[in-house]
């Protein structure tokens, strides 16, 4: 008797840790299941013969996407549409104040009622979550296009990442930021030095006679580099378009050190930026030409550490549904940061 006991004892603790082992293991599998099919960071890879252009292959996708959103809004009309007649017919139905009117009026309102809540429910995360897959789609095949070339390594984006008001208002470029918007924050290597770039978006406080409104500071693209530059405070230097747009807020402490066609230095008072500031290196921003899709550049400088903010319209850095999909912001863009980046390497030793 005791040996059975003892066997069952056993068997029972064998059973136990099996269970905890299988457990354990479909977690595990759940994780990585979960990492495998929508993981944070994604790898940009190099393009192949096999991929389509950029433009065709965006243009699929969205169109299709649309063709989606479409349906559903039609489905969605003409299912109201019906619930509006059926709920009028109820209401003149109950209005004759018969015992089989108040029956059939009270039937059509819940058949109504239940098939606008089971058509709510079969639609309520179908779209919303093409939409996500879309976005997610879009943002990385245009990053392929983006960094394709050779001199780009280990590029990668983290499509959950977040810039924080915080770090941003570290760099002093715009004052008074209340809220922030941002995605696709690609890391990587150019040449061997790293970069970072990404899409923000800065809200600040407005003040228009007693009223404070919350404004736009600046939108489009936003480069963080490392330079080897030693000096004190920092330096904004500001290339502006005819319509002035973005212009840098955070100027207070600093002076107009040069002020001539469409650029303007600022700085210390009593600094000398042609000491401090290689003339090979704003020569080599100078070929950006703030035109066009792009509004407005503020490069940032200090010792150690670039920021640079490239303010751009809506085909830049907006995700494209309801109008087709032209490729050549993009371009454009990868033309500046290519600039932008080798500028940078004239300040690094």
């Amino acid at each position: 008797m005791e040996n059975e006991e003892k066997k069952l004892e056993e068997n029972k603790t064998e059973n136990a840790e099996e269970n905890k082992t299988a457990t354990e293991e479909k977690k595990v599998n759940n994780r990585t299941n979960n990492k495998a099919l929508l993981p944070d960071i994604v790898d940009i890879e190099k393009l192949t013969p096999e991929d389509k252009p950029l433009k065709e292959e965006i243009e699929e996708k969205r169109q299709e996407l649309y063709k989606v959103y479409t349906k559903s809004r039609r489905t969605s009309n003409i299912l109201m549409g019906v619930v509006v007649l059926v709920v009028i017919g109820s209401m003149a139905l109950l209005m004759v104040n018969q015992d089989w009117s108040k029956i059939v009026g009270y039937s059509l309102a819940g058949v109504a009622l239940v098939g606008l809540i089971i058509f709510s429910v079969l639609t309520k995360n179908k779209f919303p979550r093409q939409s996500k897959e879309y976005i997610r789609f879009v943002t990385t095949r245009i990053d392929r296009d983006i960094y394709n070339n050779t001199e780009f390594q280990d590029v990668k984006v983290d499509l959950n990442q977040k810039y924080s008001i915080t770090e941003l208002n570290l760099e002093r470029v715009y004052k008074n930021s209340v809220d922030i918007g941002s995605r696709n924050i690609v890391k990587g290597l150019y040449l061997g030095q790293g970069f970072s770039c990404g899409e923000l978006a800065l809200y600040s406080v407005k003040e228009e006679g007693k009223k404070r409104m919350k404004a736009v500071s600046f939108i489009g693209k936003h480069i963080e580099l490392q330079n080897t530059l030693h000096f004190e405070g920092r330096y904004i230097i500001n290339f502006r378009a005819e319509k002035q747009n973005d212009l840098p807020t955070d100027i207070d402490d600093l002076v107009e050190l040069r002020n001539e066609d469409n650029l303007v230095i600022y700085g210390p008072e009593g600094s000398d930026f042609s000491k401090d500031i290689p003339a090979k290196y704003l020569s080599e921003l100078k070929k950006i030409k703030v035109e066009g899709h792009l509004f407005n550049l503020n490069v940032v400088l200090w010792a150690g550490h670039t920021g640079v903010y490239l303010s751009y319209d809506d085909p830049v850095v907006s995700v494209p549904f309801d109008k087709p999909f032209d490729d050549e912001p993009q371009f454009i863009f990868k033309n500046h940061l290519l600039a932008v980046l080798d500028a940078e390497r004239l300040i690094n030793k």
